[in-house]
C-alpha cells in the first residue's frame, strides 16, 4: 500500500470515528456544554456557573444541561437539536427574570418571590389559610406570640441590613384575638431599599376590604422609640416624634413590623 493510500486509509478511519462519536452524542454533548457555557458568560455576567451535568431529553427534542451559580442554586435549560445543539431554548426566560431582578431591582410583588435571597421560603400568597404559629416556628420565621420564638433571626436581619447585604426574614405575629398577620421584609443591597409584603388575609376583626395582601417599599428600617416601647418598622424619610406621628403612619410613610423590646 502507497503512502497515498494509506493517507486516504486513516482519514477514513477517523471520519468514521468522529461520525460514530457525533451519533452517538458524545460530540454534541461538547457542543452543547460549550456553547451553553459561552450563553452564560455572555447574558450572565455577574454570575459564576459552573457545569453540573447535560443528558439527552427526546421529550424536549434536546441536551437538558444543568450548572450551578457560586451559591450553589441549580439552573437548567435545553440546548436544542440532537446534532448541533447550540442554540439555548426552554427554561432560559426564567433564567432571565430572575437575573434580571437580581441583578437590577425588584419592581412589583412577583420579583419579590423569585427573588434568590427569598429562596426557602413559600410565596406568601400562596401559603394556606389555616397557616399556624407553630408551622411559622418550623419554617424558621421570626414568630411573636405568648411566646417569642427564633428572635435570632432579627439580629441576622439587622446586622445584614447595617453592613449593607441583602437580608430576608419573614415575620409572623399573632393577634390579640389569636389570629395572625405576615410580613415578609427583603433589604435590597444593591439599590438600598426595604420592600415590604403583608399579609393581613388571616385576621378575621379586621373589615372585609383590609384582608389583603399589600406590597409596599421604604427607604430605610430601625428601631423606633415612641411611648416608652421600642418598635421595629420601616419608614421614608425620617422618624416622626410624638406630635406627628399619628400622621407619619397614616400616611404610608411609616409601617409598624413589630415591637422589640
Amino acid at each position: 500500500m502507497n503512502k497515498k493510500r494509506k493517507i486516504i486509509v486513516i482519514v477514513i478511519i477517523v471520519l468514521i470515528i468522529i461520525l460514530g462519536l457525533w451519533i452517538s452524542g458524545i460530540i454534541p454533548k461538547q457542543i452543547a456544554r460549550i456553547s451553553a457555557t459561552n450563553y452564560l458568560k455572555n447574558n450572565f455576567p455577574e454570575k459564576q456557573y459552573k457545569y453540573v451535568s447535560i443528558e439527552w431529553a427526546s421529550s424536549f427534542g434536546g441536551y437538558v444541561i444543568t450548572f450551578k451559580d457560586e451559591k450553589d442554586k441549580r439552573a437548567s435549560f435545553i440546548m436544542v437539536d440532537k446534532y448541533w445543539p447550540v442554540y439555548p431554548t426552554q427554561g432560559t426566560n426564567a433564567l432571565l427574570e430572575s437575573y434580571n431582578v437580581e441583578y437590577k431591582g425588584i419592581s412589583d410583588i412577583n420579583d419579590f418571590y423569585i427573588h434568590s435571597i427569598t429562596d426557602g421560603y413559600t410565596d406568601l400568597r400562596t401559603l394556606p389559610q389555616n397557616y399556624s404559629i407553630e408551622q411559622a416556628q418550623k419554617d424558621n420565621c421570626f414568630v411573636i406570640g405568648a411566646t417569642v420564638f427564633n428572635d435570632n433571626l432579627y439580629s441576622d436581619f439587622m446586622d445584614k441590613y447595617n453592613k449593607k447585604e441583602y437580608a430576608f426574614i419573614r415575620v409572623v405575629q399573632s393577634t390579640s384575638e389569636g389570629d395572625i398577620f405576615i410580613i415578609d421584609v427583603l433589604y435590597e443591597a444593591r439599590n438600598d431599599k426595604i420592600h415590604i409584603v403583608k399579609d393581613d388575609t388571616r385576621d378575621r376583626y379586621l373589615a372585609q376590604e383590609d384582608r389583603t395582601i399589600k406590597y409596599k417599599t421604604y427607604e430605610k428600617t430601625g428601631v423606633w422609640n415612641y411611648q416608652n416601647s421600642q418598635y421595629w418598622v420601616a419608614y421614608n424619610g425620617e422618624l416622626p416624634n410624638e406630635s406627628t406621628a399619628e400622621d407619619i403612619i397614616n400616611s404610608g410613610d411609616l409601617l409598624i413590623i413589630t415591637t422589640v423590646n
